[in-house]
């Protein structure tokens, strides 16, 4: 009776464990970042990228590249390399959950797009005003 209690409390103790490691988003791939945080960081990875490409245009600006910007992203997110890695492995096997998570990065992108299409056609709207408010005078 003694040893099947053992046993029991040895099997309760491993699913517990398993529970926990599989929960915190270990196993085969390492640690996998979360859905929700990882479209965030994909997002700021993509704005990294385009401060990246507009930055090389411009002269007499020190350069700077998209990989360099990539660790103040993982430092925002608190995640690291090994954990992006990982993460990127993990939905190399899960194409129609990377196409969920990729979905919701290009919804986010774009509704930032257009909120900032929309303060661009506002404030030339409001100078447009200015101007001809003194060219009436």
């Amino acid at each position: 009776m003694i040893q099947k209690m053992r046993v029991w409390g040895c099997y309760c103790a491993f699913l517990l464990m398993a529970a926990l490691v599989l929960s915190c988003g270990h196993g085969r791939y390492g640690e996998v970042i979360p859905p929700k945080k990882f479209v965030n960081v994909l997002v700021d990875i993509h704005l990294a990228d385009g401060i990246a490409v507009e930055n090389m245009s411009r002269p007499n600006v020190p350069k700077l590249d998209s990989a360099s910007l990539y660790g103040s992203v993982f430092d925002k997110y608190d995640v690291n390399r090994t954990m992006f890695d990982s993460t990127m492995s993990f939905y190399s096997e899960h194409p129609d959950d990377f196409q969920k998570v990729y979905n919701k990065v290009t919804a986010k992108l774009k509704r930032m797009e257009d909120d900032l299409n929309a303060k661009q056609n506002e404030e030339s709207r409001k100078s447009r005003e200015i101007i001809d408010t003194i060219l009436k005078k």
